[in-house]
């Protein structure tokens, strides 16, 4: 089954986008926490739903949290759901620490991995591919045809096998 959001995730990991990333990605939001999705769809299912309720629980427990006014962490306005995420990237255990860095690095990635963000940055790996498979088939293109050659070539150094004739009955 694959794996989808559930509203309140996304409303999360939407209101997360303008904290962890530089405003320049804000209009990319959807498309981020698309992504986020498709990666914590390849996650291992004990493994998401540990992200899943730790996400519930940053959310819930910004209830408890004197400035942010009673509220859950996806309604806090801008300058208090970054102050919210701060307390948590350094915050007093280790859980909310590596919490708030591995969904940090989730919304990192799927932003800096989408093409208008890799185009903004002159980032163009493509272009590096080919020229590096290029240059690397100038140098090593005679070895790779040789080693081409030995995957179909019989093995000198063992003759082939002549399987007997079948005998007729008559």
């Amino acid at each position: 089954m694959t794996y989808a959001h559930s509203p309140l995730t996304a409303a999360l990991l939407h209101s997360l986008v303008p904290v962890v990333l530089p405003p320049e990605a804000n209009d990319l939001a959807d498309d981020v926490v698309a992504h986020v999705a498709l990666t914590m769809g390849a996650l291992p299912t004990n493994f998401r739903r540990a992200l899943i309720t730790g996400l519930y629980g940053y959310d819930t427990l910004a209830v408890a949290w004197g400035p942010g006014g009673r509220r859950r962490a996806h309604l806090l306005p801008a300058d208090l759901a970054e102050a919210y995420y701060v307390s948590w990237e350094h915050g007093p255990t280790p859980a909310h620490q590596q919490l708030a860095k591995g969904v940090g690095q989730l919304i990192k990635l799927a932003c800096y991995e989408h093409p208008a963000m890799q185009a903004a940055l002159g980032y163009t790996p493509a272009a590096w591919i080919e020229k590096v498979t290029r240059r690397r088939l100038e140098v090593y293109g005679a070895d790779i045809a040789r080693q081409e050659r030995s995957l179909i070539e019989p093995d000198p150094l063992r003759p082939p096998i002549k399987a007997p004739r079948a005998r007729e009955v008559v």
